[in-house]
């Protein structure tokens, strides 16, 4: 069987394949269902062979979420924030501490509050407050994340707060490849504010309660109050960028969000054409199939169902 007949077997229906297409056949669904899993495991286990084999890209830019973050506040008729590169640091340093420590919340383990990282990064906050995103292939997603949840739009939203840093981190998390996006607000004494309160979603709030310092994991910072440039992981590349090591050994930097992303959407694509044209062709020929039919259509069905889900990556917090 030549080539391209073995493609018509598989997305045409023909006679080779009993009038239905070979992928439309319940067999050929959990082929399809099995790759995604396996495809899954293997972007999970390559990065721990070693950086030399397999890499990962973070697409989140800070700049970006800043500017949708601006936007967001501008339609509501709201002043911009301004970013401030101490509120970065201390961002930048929840995210590694919640890499480092591996847990995912406001709080860390041993109890240390997120305003623990403000102050020990020099930002003495009248106001302040804080979003968290995870595994977002973009930062228009994650803004748009937190926009539908009242309390992190009460955030973004919040007109007491004058300053914006952002961190961005990837690592593993729970043994899960993942980017960290941390959006840090506040203002300070030298704002025309009111009386000090600090808020985090989606924790309730006392104003009367002042935040105890503790150490922390992140590195010694000289307090500054001049803007920090953001340090970024990675810088956005393509969905799979080919590099070469100064050891020459090749290494594939990707985004696990966009290339799981980009998969899934061309198999949704090829099945919905393959099931129209199949609708179509049983139409016109008149074919009337006894068993089986039910059966795959689920199957189908029960296939789109599993793929929505892969896509719905992006955690807030």
């Amino acid at each position: 069987m030549s080539f391209v007949h073995k493609i018509a077997h598989l997305i045409i229906p023909r006679e080779s394949n009993n009038h239905k297409a070979k992928v439309l056949h319940p067999s050929g669904l959990l082929i399809i269902a099995s790759f995604f899993i396996l495809f899954q495991a293997v972007l999970n286990f390559l990065p721990k062979l070693g950086p030399s084999i397999l890499g990962y890209a973070s697409q989140i830019s800070p700049d970006e979420v800043i500017r949708l973050t601006n936007e967001k506040r501008a339609q509501a008729g709201l002043p911009s924030l301004t970013l401030n590169g101490t509120l970065s640091v201390a961002a930048q340093a929840k995210g590694n501490d919640m890499i480092l420590r591996d847990y995912w919340a406001h709080i860390a383990p041993d109890g240390t509050q997120p305003w623990s990282f403000f102050t020990s990064a020099g930002y003495r906050y009248r106001y302040a407050g804080e979003n968290l995103a995870r595994d977002f292939n973009n930062a228009s997603s994650a803004v748009d994340a937190w926009m539908n949840s009242p309390t992190h739009r009460e955030n973004i939203l919040n007109p007491k707060y004058k300053e914006i840093g952002i961190g961005v981190v990837e690592g593993d998390l729970a043994g899960v490849d993942t980017t960290i996006i941390v959006q840090f607000f506040g203002s300070t004494y030298a704002d025309n504010v009111a009386q000090p309160v600090a808020a985090n979603n989606p924790i309730n709030n006392n104003p009367t309660i002042k935040p105890t310092v503790k150490p922390t994991i992140a590195a010694t910072i000289t307090p500054t109050n001049s803007p920090i440039p953001i340090i970024a992981i990675a810088s956005p590349v393509s969905t799979v960028e080919a590099i070469f090591t100064t050891s020459k050994i090749q290494q594939f930097i990707i985004s696990p969000f966009a290339t799981t992303r980009a998969i899934s959407l061309s198999v949704v694509g090829l099945l919905v054409v393959v099931f129209l044209v199949d609708s179509i062709f049983i139409s016109k020929k008149g074919i009337t199939r006894i068993a089986g039919r039910s059966f795959a259509h689920v199957s189908f069905l029960g296939m789109i169902m599993a793929i929505i889900l892969i896509l719905r990556a992006g955690k807030i917090l």
